[in-house]
């Protein structure tokens, strides 16, 4: 069962990114080049770490550019985890070969988009505010209502086109209408731009409860007497830490943890693993972000630990989030039955987790070259690499193009020869590594772009 029919089944998809930080500094949210002091940077940003949207080969977004009926179908693709089109239908304007022919078909099997009378698509044709916010009213299923009443905030409503008063009706009551700088305006007979696309989307994700996105309000009008009392559901959206992915934390070293979710809850933070039966309160530092702190004890000891959260709120089930990435704790050669002691390293740390030590993430590298990693010693490293390609400001299908498993040496470190590969300049690897060990793994991963 695909997303869009969970959804309408009443059930949610939770798809969790997570940000991990270098020591004592918090991450900043990666951005394109000219999002800067754009009103809708956030919905961009989040959508963009979420794999949703993507922006161009230059490094923009291009915000204000207006997009496309074969654009937004790609998009509704990834944000509503559509079922691949099978070409049950083709159009007679969409090409086999087309590269949005495989989410045209999705969109049009999901009832979400579909074509003309005449068997067309249109995909290159622009689409207007109206048009998108049937195809997100749809996608809302019946977590909203008709009801026409919740047009009256907006002093445009008489401009919204018959053939979709009810949709744009339903989406107001769902309250995914966006528009800046006038939120009191639906505009929607105006072409709808990119910026404004990944704000629509965004809200409808919020209120479908799906894949914990923390609620945004930039260019909202929520009515002062809404037709249906929303409760906002409890969602973290990340969580961060100061370690370092190479460096195990020791005796006395403190732990910093901080998350992102719904504001007004209590949050707890757990070690899986050591201190199970002592949470640790969390205090909400701003509005939606909870921080806290754990000192290493001489005791604690894990190769796998994982921070978790836990909020909580009264009247609501409690939700709790795992950290992505595995802490080694109090793990070196001197400490560590299960290595000896390196006299020319005393005190190396050991972890499972697979990094490459020669490159960096979104280095650039010519192919053939070798990736040079660093492991446990005598673990086994499996190495995927993929493709990724953006096509028209969208995020599209990657592509394998290298496997391999090696194993680690004594010293942990393993190399991996990376032939030749038939792709354009600019295009990005997808890394993906997983080291195995004693039953046990963990995986990372790395973006590296070809010169």
């Amino acid at each position: 069962m695909n997303f869009l029919n969970r959804t309408l089944a009443g059930s949610s998809l939770v798809a969790l990114t997570f940000m991990p930080i270098v020591p004592m500094t918090l991450a900043q949210s990666s951005s394109f080049g000219d999002l800067q002091g754009y009103w809708g940077s956030s919905y961009v940003t989040t959508l963009a770490e979420r794999g949703i949207i993507g922006g161009f080969p230059d490094g923009t977004f291009q915000p204000n550019a207006q997009i496309t009926r074969a654009q937004f179908a790609a998009i509704a693709v990834k944000a509503f985890d559509l079922s691949p089109g099978n070409g049950s239908r083709s159009f007679r304007d969409v090409p086999a070969n087309y590269w949005a022919a495989p989410a045209i078909s999705a969109v049009n099997n999901s009832g979400l988009v579909t074509g003309f009378p005449d068997g067309s698509f249109r995909p290159e044709e622009n689409i207007t505010r109206a048009q998108a916010l049937v195809i997100l009213a749809k996608a809302l299923g019946n977590k909203t209502n008709a009801d026409p009443n919740g047009l009256n905030p907006y002093s445009d409503r008489q401009a919204v086109p018959q053939w979709a008063m009810d949709s744009v009706a339903r989406a107001a009551n769902g309250g995914i209408i966006v528009n800046f700088p006038d939120a009191n305006q639906i505009n929607p007979n105006s072409l709808a731009t990119r910026g404004e696309v990944a704000a629509l989307v965004y809200q409808t994700l919020v209120k479908l409860g799906n894949g914990n996105f923390a609620p945004i309000n930039i260019g909202t009008n929520t009515p002062s007497a809404p037709i249906t009392p929303v409760v906002t559901n409890l969602a973290i959206e990340r969580i961060e830490t100061n370690t370092n992915p190479r460096r195990p934390l020791q005796e006395g070293d403190e732990l910093l943890i901080r998350a992102y979710g719904t504001p007004g809850a209590s949050a707890i933070f757990e070690l899986d693993g050591l201190n199970r039966d002592r949470p640790v309160a969390m205090q909400e530092v701003q509005s939606g972000i909870y921080e806290t702190s754990y000192r290493i004890r001489r005791g604690d000891r894990q190769i796998n630990a994982r921070p978790v959260v836990i909020l909580s709120r009264a009247g609501q089930n409690s939700i709790s989030l795992q950290f992505d990435q595995a802490i080694a704790i109090n793990i070196n050669n001197q400490n560590n039955p299960d290595f000896p002691n390196d006299p020319g390293n005393p005190g190396i740390g050991y972890i499972l987790r697979p990094e490459i030590t020669n490159f960096r993430d979104n280095e650039v590298i010519r192919l053939p070259d070798n990736l040079i990693g660093q492991t446990l010693p005598d673990a086994s490293v499996e190495v995927r690499i993929e493709a990724l390609r953006t096509v028209m400001g969208v995020l599209n299908l990657s592509q394998n193009v290298f496997q391999a498993n090696v194993r680690a040496d004594q010293n942990g470190q393993f190399i991996v020869y990376i032939p030749q590969a038939n792709v354009e300049s600019g295009t990005i690897y997808r890394v993906r590594m997983t080291a195995t060990q004693n039953n046990q793994s963990q995986s990372s991963e790395l973006l590296l772009q070809q010169e």
